[in-house]
């Protein structure tokens, strides 16, 4: 740069950045501003008032329910998220080493699945394991059982399974993309040496997808324990979560305060949950990716 020159301010990229900054500014931070202020005022019918109070953070800590419900949420957001990475990987690496000319068709099926309605997904659900329903039907018809099974339906058992068909093809789809820097040339270098179909799981695929296995297993377990509809329509009394009572306390009692405090605690509960998951991810050494150049 000559003397007497300056250098002009590159507003380019900042330009680019105020939409997305714009949006983000929108939808999270300003709900998230108004649920921390709803969440320290009075409680009034449908309604929030002066002075302020740390009421509805007591009540929501301290309640039975609460706390009952935090237990199932925790006890269905793991088993959704365990059971949807333990089947998701052997398909993914399957579509990415053993698939062939199946792998687009395959591809396409997983990813038309994630464009059906949510609603309609829970109802089929219900539909198949309903009293009435497709599985119940058939195993009466194999003269395996005499009456319809009650366990199918309205408990945690048909809120784990629907949840798992919802989350499933996400799963998949980043196993997927995270095999896809790991050639078939690293596993057949291992065959070389002579390591087996389990030492190469162990030794290489499972090490190296640790990051993706522990982001896709976060990202289950917290969009399934923080679920209120798939509960409701066919969680019974047995699979209630927490997300339900959040919703009943700002649409069913109209504490606003109590809602708006419950669903701060869960997700400060969430963000620590993660930073605890990356902590031991860094001190591990196997926070991303690390191929062989």
């Amino acid at each position: 740069m000559t003397a007497g020159t300056f250098a002009r301010p590159k507003i380019g990229p900042v330009l680019l950045l105020l939409p997305l900054a714009a949006l983000v500014l929108l939808f999270f931070l300003a709900p998230l501003a108004v649920f921390v202020v709803y969440s320290v005022m009075t409680a009034r019918l449908f309604a929030v008032a002066w002075p302020l109070t740390l009421e509805a953070y007591r009540l929501a800590l301290t309640s039975p329910l609460n706390l009952e419900l935090a237990i199932n949420s925790i006890a269905i957001g793991v088993m959704t998220a365990t059971v949807s990475v333990l089947c998701s990987l052997p398909v993914a690496y399957w579509l990415r080493y053993r698939a062939g000319r199946w792998q687009l068709p395959v591809l396409f099926l997983v990813t038309a699945s994630m464009f059906a309605s949510y609603l309609v997904r829970i109802y089929a659900w219900r539909t198949i394991l309903g009293a009435n329903g497709l599985v119940n039907r058939t195993l009466m018809e194999l003269g395996l059982i005499d009456e319809p099974l009650g366990f199918l339906l309205f408990n945690w058992f048909s809120v784990v399974v629907a949840l798992v068909h919802i989350f499933l093809p996400y799963v998949i789809l980043v196993f997927f993309a995270a095999l896809r820097p790991l050639t078939p040339a690293f596993l057949e270098a291992a065959q070389d040496l002579g390591a087996d179909n389990l030492s190469r799981w162990r030794r290489i695929i499972v090490p190296l997808m640790t990051a993706p296995i522990v982001s896709a297993f976060l990202f289950v377990f917290v969009l399934s324990a923080a679920d209120y509809i798939t509960p409701q329509l066919i969680g019974g009394t047995g699979g209630q979560m927490l997300g339900v009572q959040i919703q009943t306390g700002f649409k069913a009692i109209g504490n606003w305060p109590l809602g708006a405090a419950t669903a701060l605690l869960m997700l400060i509960a969430f963000l620590g949950l993660y930073a605890i998951a990356q902590a031991a991810l860094r001190a591990s050494g196997l926070d991303r990716l690390r191929w062989a150049s």
